[in-house]
């Protein structure tokens, strides 16, 4: 098998937990509470800026204008993305570029930015790309899964769970080029190299069960000082 279709075999389980997790089946049978929502939109929009940043980075690291120009068209769609979601939230969410800068990131947010962003130093798509990669993976697949699933059609949860799929399918989705552009760079890479970028790939996809966990429990910073604070040898 490819180092993509490695990745993506090992990741079933993550896939999995995630469909059953109680936030996502929460979006699907519109029961989350309005301080669910609030902590998960925060939460989310300040990842979705950490991930331009990154998209950036792999414009700079892009090894040929083909790998550039997909980046680049991934990048002008996360903007397009963000424009309508600084208006989804209430009164004390940001609605404009600068405030977004500000969200206060809670304990797991900021754990799943830094695996991220620590794959940047490296200057190499193959290490950057998966820690990326599997965010967009496994939101295009439960956007399927909710699709054949009876679910909340409210405002609250209408655009939840809705990535544009149209845009990720098919061969020339962005989920296929990635999976072309890592699988390129496998190639050339040694043994060591491609088990780290498998590695990375399925942190983000354990992350991103941890992000659901701590949206449906609005974990702060104040609740693991508590807990620190508060534990009896």
């Amino acid at each position: 098998m490819s180092l993509s279709e490695t990745m993506l075999a090992e990741a079933q389980p993550y896939l999995l937990a995630s469909e059953q997790h109680p936030f996502v089946q929460g979006i699907l049978h519109g029961d989350l509470t309005p301080a669910q929502l609030h902590y998960y939109d925060q939460q989310d929009l300040s990842f979705e800026y950490n991930e331009i940043a990154l998209i950036n980075t792999l414009i700079d690291c892009s090894t040929t204008t083909q790998q550039a120009l997909v980046f680049q068209k991934r990048q002008s769609l996360q903007f397009a993305y963000i424009a309508p979601w600084l208006n989804r939230g209430g009164a004390d969410m940001p609605h404009d570029w600068a405030g977004l800068k500000q969200i206060p990131i809670q304990p797991m947010n900021q754990l799943y930015q830094q695996h991220m962003t620590g794959t940047l130093d490296s200057r190499s798509v193959l290490q950057i790309l998966p820690a990326f990669a599997a965010g967009e993976w496994l939101y295009v697949e439960l956007g399927e899964f909710a699709k054949k699933q009876v679910r909340d059609e409210s405002p609250a949860y209408r655009n939840l769970l809705t990535f544009d799929t149209a845009a990720f399918h098919g061969p020339d989705g962005y989920l296929q080029q990635f999976w072309q552009i890592i699988d390129q760079a496998a190639h050339l890479a040694t043994p060591a190299e491609q088990a780290q970028a498998k590695a990375t790939f399925l942190k983000s996809c354990l992350l991103e069960c941890y992000f659901w966990e701590a949206a449906y429990q609005c974990e702060t910073w104040a609740d693991w000082q508590k807990r620190a604070l508060t534990r009896k040898p």
